[in-house]
């Protein structure tokens, strides 16, 4: 089987995206992420000659169980990444990853969502016959962000009044641009929406202006480069852009603030990208006067 789907809601959505870009870009294999509610409409005719990988940090979420009950009654293996060993998703699935990542007790998925990068990153690299040695250096990078925290607290102060916002990535960085979406809007209650670079030209644009920050992540100088047309539209409109990844500053014209991640490059560099948007979304919670971890309106599993 070199076909199959990778399903995940929120967060583990996001990590689903990001492992679908690394096994077609790396391997033989062809995958496709679908959120788990829409898999049961959005499944082939034809069941038995694919494969299906979810991601859930409680393993226990009923979308990505009744997806899986689906997968499994016609006949399709079933791979699960989970945090929670013993959960629903582990004793139903034909074969599991266990995170280990230890609980989470905020409600918004953090350090869940760090390692389901690294066990996709892991997987992608082990069925491509890849060296890991990328994973140790993102990890290091994501501690120089978490010990530059200051300066990420310093910046969420600017825009503490901020109503709206955008996110913006490119490549393996587009995931963690829909990531620092949902955590402006999970933990501060900022309307956010995320988009690859290129993709906020087609209509999104129309809604830039001075008073909405635009946040740009990518994994490289290159992927920067690449998005320098979606930057220059921005800077028209006098949005403040704040770019983030390795190669931030030989774009930094465009910028109203940039951060510099050092040490890696590519598609392991999603793993210190995302801690700073979590810690930018964090400060900004705490400075607006609401509590991170404890969203009034979400619980930790979504059941129904």
């Amino acid at each position: 089987m070199e076909r199959g789907f990778i399903i995940g809601s929120g967060t583990s959505f996001h990590a689903s995206l990001y492992l679908q870009h690394l096994l077609n870009k790396l391997t033989g294999f062809h995958v496709t992420a679908v959120p788990a509610s829409e898999f049961a409409e959005w499944r082939p005719a034809k069941h038995a000659k694919y494969f299906i990988i979810g991601y859930s940090q409680s393993g226990e979420s009923s979308d990505i169980v009744e997806a899986f009950k689906v997968a499994k009654a016609a006949g399709v293996k079933t791979i699960a990444v989970t945090n929670t060993p013993g959960s629903t998703l582990t004793r139903i699935s034909d074969a599991c990853i266990v995170t280990r990542a230890g609980e989470e007790k905020a409600v918004a998925a953090t350090k869940t969502f760090d390692v389901q990068l690294a066990a996709a990153l892991m997987l992608a690299h082990e069925l491509a016959g890849k060296h890991t040695g990328e994973l140790e250096r993102a990890a290091e990078a994501a501690e120089r962000v978490l010990r530059a925290e200051s300066e990420v607290r310093s910046l969420a102060e600017r825009y503490v009044k901020a109503e709206h916002a955008f996110s913006l990535g490119k490549d393996s960085a587009y995931p963690i641009a829909l990531e620092a979406a949902l955590k402006l809007k999970e933990a501060a209650m900022v309307h956010a929406e995320g988009f690859a670079a290129r993709e906020f030209l087609h209509g999104p644009v129309q809604l830039a202006d001075e008073a909405t920050p635009v946040l740009a992540f990518a994994p490289s100088a290159e992927a920067f480069k690449g998005s320098l047309k979606a930057f220059e539209k921005i800077a028209q409109y006098k949005a403040p852009l704040i770019l983030v990844g390795p190669g931030a500053g030989e774009v930094a014209g465009y910028a109203a603030h940039r951060v510099e991640v050092q040490g890696v490059e590519g598609d392991a560099a999603a793993i210190p990208l995302v801690k700073f948007a979590q810690l930018f979304a964090y400060h900004l919670s705490v400075l607006r006067g609401l509590d991170p971890d404890k969203p009034t309106k979400l619980t930790k599993v979504v059941k129904y």
